[in-house]
């Protein structure tokens, strides 16, 4: 190949190199190390890397290495409750005799055994027992850390700070046993004990809880079933047929039986507000009357509120003890238990008592419910005999109070109450065994199926709240007793009291 031919060749294959050169993808330049490359926006998206579908994992990835199983984080220890936490501590219990009293004397020992707290008791009969609690309470000396008490004391306390609310103990896990169980109570029995200060119907069972209910105290007819037989009679249903009873064993017997003076009915009637009680309450509202309409305009000189008073009042002047302007509920109890009345409309915690050894209508005894009135309604006012709480009471002497309140309201505390006739405010305690055998034992099981009926039919709050309860009782209960002494008719007397009821209302403000 001569000289030029070469050069023509090498010139062909160096066009070639170029043409392949420029049609073959440029090379990514390698980076510079020495310093980072300068970012001034983001890349463009095409330059990016674009995932379109997950990448295909030919074998599962390798889990992560696990020594031991994760601890889950610790949760905090439940408060462990301890009846002996205030072991030491001292408290003062105000008691008025009555059968919740005899049960709590009877069994307190069990209370400082189980928890070292030194107790102080003092307990007095009701009529000085009220005198002595507002004197400690109005005065602020706070001696009784824990005293018994009501519905309708505890809404005046409430109003003037001297008791505290129960609620906050109640709901302290380390000072309340895991198994008090509070639903457990009868609905109507904690109901009865909450207020929201709101007078009247409409906060009651609202609020804050002001007294713990330990002894449910309902009402029943209690008679003299041999008196009745040997008679004749039939235990009234209704409150006529009660008044008509009466007058038929006054006439029949001549107001003597077996050699002694005997009466009709036995009620109460001291010049004390405990005559407006329970079966005072359940007659009137049963017989359509009323203490109070519910904008707290007084209802006591209503046409069957005076109806019911009247009938009630004639009853027990012609057939009843000329002693009933001095018997408080006591009198009652003991003058039944000793044979001088034919009949009692009272509350169930005595029946203990009339059916005890020493008494002399002992096995003698039957038992029904409420009488109704005139439209078939049958109730019985509840009330219920609890603890409060001094609002002076602080500090661990407050939680020691309180450890004994959640003691004498277990449901352990009222099985061993409910011999005395303190009946319990726990369902759970009512149908027990041993409170079961021990209420069918009176009657023949006659008073446990009544009282049945009475729980679950005729139980109701009737009485208006309102913190002037005590004020507005008291001339109410002074004209009953000159109704008694023949000084006015019934309507005259109860439109002058409905006048005092209104001006004290207003003079508190409760009524414009």
């Amino acid at each position: 190949m001569n000289k030029r031919s070469f050069q023509f060749l090498l010139a062909l294959m160096v066009m070639a190199s170029m043409l392949l050169a420029a049609c073959a993808p440029a090379a990514t330049p390698a980076p510079v190390k020495t310093e980072a490359p300068v970012v001034t926006e983001a890349p463009a998206k095409t330059e990016a890397p674009v995932v379109t579908e997950a990448p295909v994992v030919t074998e599962a990835p390798a889990a992560p290495e696990v020594t031991e199983a994760p601890v889950a984080p610790e949760e905090p220890a439940a408060p462990e409750f301890n009846w002996r936490q205030f072991e030491g501590q001292k408290i003062t219990v105000f008691l008025s005799e009555t059968p919740m009293a005899v049960a709590i004397r009877s069994n307190l020992q069990d209370f400082i055994d189980k928890t070292g707290i030194d107790v102080e008791y003092l307990v007095v009969a009701e009529n000085e027992y009220w005198n002595k609690l507002t004197i400690d309470l109005s005065s602020g000396a706070g001696q009784f850390n824990v005293f018994m008490s009501g519905p309708t004391l505890n809404w005046g306390y409430a109003a003037a700070d001297q008791i505290q609310p129960l609620d906050p103990y109640m709901a302290d896990p380390t000072i309340t046993p895991a198994d008090w169980d509070e639903s457990d109570f009868y609905p109507w029995a904690l109901d009865s004990n909450r207020w929201d200060m709101t007078p009247g119907p409409v906060g009651l069972g609202k609020g804050s809880l002001w007294a713990m209910p330990v002894n449910a105290v309902n009402n029943l007819v209690t008679y003299r079933k041999d008196v009745f037989e040997q008679l004749g009679l039939t235990v009234p249903d209704t409150w006529d047929e009660w008044a008509e009873t009466a007058r038929a064993i006054k006439e029949k017997t001549g107001g003597e039986f077996e050699g002694k003076p005997f009466y009709s009915v036995a009620q109460r009637g001291a010049l004390d507000t405990t005559t407006l009680s329970g079966p005072f309450y359940s007659g009137l509202f049963s017989y359509g009357g009323r203490d109070f309409h519910d904008d707290l305009s007084p209802a006591i000189n209503d046409p069957q509120s005076v109806a019911f008073q009247t009938l009630y009042m004639d009853t027990i002047k012609e057939t009843g003890s000329p002693e009933w302007p001095n018997m408080m509920w006591f009198d009652v109890q003991q003058g039944f238990t000793s044979g001088q009345f034919a009949m009692v409309f009272d509350v169930g915690d005595f029946v203990p008592t009339f059916e005890g050894e020493g008494s002399a209508v002992a096995g003698k005894l039957g038992y029904a419910r409420p009488p109704a009135g005139p439209d078939g309604k049958r109730y019985s006012s509840a009330w219920t005999w609890g603890f409060s709480m001094n609002s002076k009471t602080t500090g661990d002497q407050a939680k020691a109070s309180w450890l004994f309140i959640a003691w004498a309201s277990s449901a352990d505390s009222m099985v061993s109450f409910a011999k005395t006739g303190s009946w319990p405010t726990r369902v759970s305690v009512w149908n027990s065994p041993e409170v079961t055998e021990f209420a069918n034992q009176f009657g023949n099981g006659e008073f446990r199926a009544v009282f049945d009926k009475v729980l679950a039919e005729d139980v109701a709050w009737l009485v208006a709240p309102m913190t002037e309860a005590s004020a507005v009782e008291q001339p109410w209960v002074k004209a009953l007793q000159d109704y008694f002494y023949g000084k006015g008719s019934m309507q005259q007397l109860m439109d002058q009291v409905a006048e005092e009821m209104t001006q004290i209302l207003k003079d508190s403000g409760t009524l414009q």
